[in-house]
C-alpha cells in the first residue's frame, strides 16, 4: 500500500517513531518516562514548562493506545485534512491537542499524555461541517459521526483511566477554532469569530487560575518529590518534602514520604 504523503500520516509516523524509543527506553513507559519525554505532568508546567501542552500529543502508553489514536487519525485526520486544507487541519489539530492538554491541567493532576484531544478537535471540525451544511453532510457522512462523539465521551465517564477532560476540552477546542477559521454559518445569528475568542480566552483564564492555585500547592509538592525520587535526586526531593510541610504540616501523604526519608537515613 503506498504512503500518503498528507500532514495526517506524518504525524502518525512521527508518534509511532516517538512510541519505539520510548519502548527501547523503558519497555514498561512507566509515568516517570512519560514525563521524561514530555507528558502533561502539573507540577512542571507551573515551572514554566508549557511545551509539555503540546509535546505530549506525541506519546502514548500502551501498544493499543497508540494503535487506536493512529486508526482515528488516519480516518478523521485524513478525511479532515481533504475537505479543510492542509494549513487548516494543522491549525485545527494542534489547537485542539494544546486546548484539551489545558482541559487537563484545569481539571486533573494526573500524568497525560495522547493524540486524542486533537483527535477529538477534529471531531469538533466535523460538528462545524455538520452545523454548515447539514445536508450536505448526512449525504456524506450521514450520522456516524455525531454518534462516534457521543458514544466515546460516554465511554470517557464510564472508564477512570481515560482523560475525559482532554477529549471535551480538544472537541471543544477543535470547534472553536475552526468557527474562527472557517466561512460563518447562516444559522448563527452572531459573529463567530468573536464567539470562538470568547470561548478560548475563557479557557486560557481557566488555565490561569488553576496555575497559580497549584503552583506550590500540597500536590505540587508530593508529585515533584516523587519525580525527584524516582530521579535519584534525593537532596531535592528531601528539600521540597521539608519546603511543603513548612506550608502544610498536616498533610499525611507529605509526611509519610518524609518518615520513609528518615528509616532510610537510619
Amino acid at each position: 500500500m503506498k504512503f500518503k504523503k498528507t500532514y495526517s500520516n506524518y504525524i502518525i509516523a512521527a508518534n509511532i517513531v516517538i512510541f519505539i524509543l520510548m519502548i527501547f527506553y523503558d519497555p514498561s513507559i512507566s509515568t516517570h518516562t512519560l514525563i521524561k519525554f514530555g507528558a502533561k505532568s502539573n507540577f512542571e508546567i507551573v515551572d514554566f514548562q508549557f511545551f509539555r501542552l503540546f509535546s505530549s500529543m506525541f506519546l502514548h502508553v500502551t501498544f493499543y493506545h497508540i494503535l487506536f489514536n493512529s486508526l482515528a487519525l488516519y480516518i478523521i485526520g485524513n478525511q479532515v485534512e481533504a475537505i479543510m486544507g492542509k494549513k487548516k487541519f494543522l491549525i485545527v489539530y494542534f489547537s485542539a491537542g494544546i486546548i484539551g492538554a489545558m482541559g487537563s491541567f484545569i481539571t486533573n493532576n494526573y500524568v497525560a499524555a495522547g493524540a486524542s484531544a486533537g483527535i477529538f478537535g477534529l471531531l469538533g471540525t466535523h460538528i462545524y461541517l455538520y452545523l454548515y451544511n447539514k445536508e450536505g453532510y448526512k449525504k456524506f457522512f450521514g450520522n456516524d459521526f455525531l454518534v462516534l462523539i457521543a458514544i466515546n465521551i460516554a465511554y470517557g465517564f464510564i472508564n477512570p483511566n481515560i482523560d475525559n477532560a482532554a477529549h471535551i476540552f480538544g472537541m471543544i477546542g477543535g470547534l472553536f477554532v475552526t468557527l474562527f477559521i472557517a466561512k460563518q454559518v447562516s444559522k448563527i445569528k452572531f459573529n463567530q469569530k468573536i464567539i470562538s475568542v470568547a470561548v478560548l480566552s475563557i479557557i486560557v483564564i481557566l488555565f490561569g487560575l488553576k496555575f497559580n492555585s497549584y503552583k506550590y500547592s500540597e500536590d505540587y509538592y508530593l508529585s515533584k518529590s516523587v519525580y525527584k525520587i524516582w530521579d535519584e535526586d534525593y537532596d531535592e526531593a528531601y528539600h521540597l518534602i521539608i519546603e511543603g510541610l513548612s506550608k502544610y504540616p498536616d498533610d499525611q501523604k507529605l509526611t509519610e514520604i518524609f518518615n520513609l526519608f528518615l528509616i532510610e537515613k537510619k
